[in-house]
């Protein structure tokens, strides 16, 4: 079997379709890209799986039913020849140990091992196992975009999402894609109609491999490329029953922590409302005064009641009744 050691450009490309214009906020939202999300099928393999394979080949096992889309289900692996057999392909424990790093995920497409990892626009996207049967974090330029110490990436969404309290039936704003953990597990959690907004197509692209991102594709979803800053002001007041905001961290992307931001979130978010704003850890990094910023500017632009959900990282800022 021959080993792929390029990068995904050759296995992605933009996946874009048009919303039909409904409601006022279906036709603001046609004047933006909407990604049309598709998973790529195939195997799963990390560096723990090679470790596993090796064991079952000493102990002659003949057969072993591992996970290949990390965690999500189990399937059958035909030990013997010169390693395994996964999706009818022979593959070599020496090429296995030879080629699967440790902190990377390769997945198989079209009879190839490709490294799920690539570089676009200047930056660098892998997405990184955090265990064999737990959902992967992103990492771009060596940053994490999920807390993945005592809790993994999954958890770590459904902590923001039930921060929110109930959102069956209701229609939801997200800022900040990512692999689409939250937004799957707002629609999990009964969400009418959630617009999730991603400024990096890359993410996007890389998410397609990702077995956990699979939700991505659910009729109820819809993700607009561009940057929210840009986006917001089009969209109608009161468009949205509450709103989860999960930016880059303030260093990255400042502008989605500035008061002018706030204050679009509190126009398009109904009266009675409520935003769900991650922030991360207080204090961990000296970021005491920078959790006092984002307060103060939330209060600024009209929210009150803010309060902080110390299991979600993040301040839930409600919106008064009109």
């Amino acid at each position: 079997m021959w080993i792929y050691r390029g990068s995904l450009e050759k296995w992605l490309g933009m996946r874009i379709r048009s919303e039909r214009p409904g409601d006022p906020l279906e036709a603001l939202l046609s004047r933006y890209p909407v990604y049309k999300y598709t998973y790529t099928p195939g195997a799963l393999l990390i560096r723990e799986h090679v470790d596993l394979f090796k064991r079952a080949y000493e102990d002659k096992a003949g057969v072993i039913r591992v996970t290949l889309d990390l965690g999500l289900s189990l399937s059958k692996v035909f030990v013997g020849g010169c390693g395994v057999y996964i999706e009818g392909l022979e593959i070599c424990l020496e090429d296995l140990d030879r080629s699967v790093e440790d902190g990377f995920i390769y997945k198989i497409l079209g009879g190839r091992l490709a490294r799920l990892d690539l570089y676009g626009d200047g930056k660098y996207y892998k997405i990184k196992p955090v265990s064999i049967d737990r959902a992967p974090t992103i990492e771009i330029n060596g940053i994490q975009m999920h807390r993945t110490v005592g809790i993994d990436p999954w958890r770590d969404s459904q902590t923001k999402v039930s921060a929110l309290g109930r959102v069956r039936g209701l229609r939801v704003l997200e800022i900040g894609t990512g692999l689409g953990y939250t937004a799957s597990n707002l629609i999990i959690k009964g969400a009418g109609r959630v617009i999730t907004i991603e400024r990096d197509r890359n993410v996007l692209d890389i998410a397609t491999m990702n077995p956990w991102s699979r939700m991505l594709g659910d009729s109820r979803i819809s993700i607009v490329v561009g940057d929210a800053l840009d986006i917001l002001p089009s969209l109608c007041d009161g468009c949205f029953d509450k709103i989860l905001h999960d930016p880059p961290r303030i260093s990255v992307a400042e502008h989605l922590y500035s008061l002018d931001f706030y204050r679009e979130l509190y126009r398009v978010l109904r009266g009675g409302g409520f935003v769900f704003h991650y922030t991360g850890e207080p204090g961990k990094h000296s970021n005491v005064s920078y959790l006092k910023g984002v307060k103060n500017r939330l209060s600024m632009a009209g929210f009150y009641r803010l309060e902080w959900v110390d299991r979600a990282k993040g301040f839930l800022a409600f919106k008064g009744r009109d």
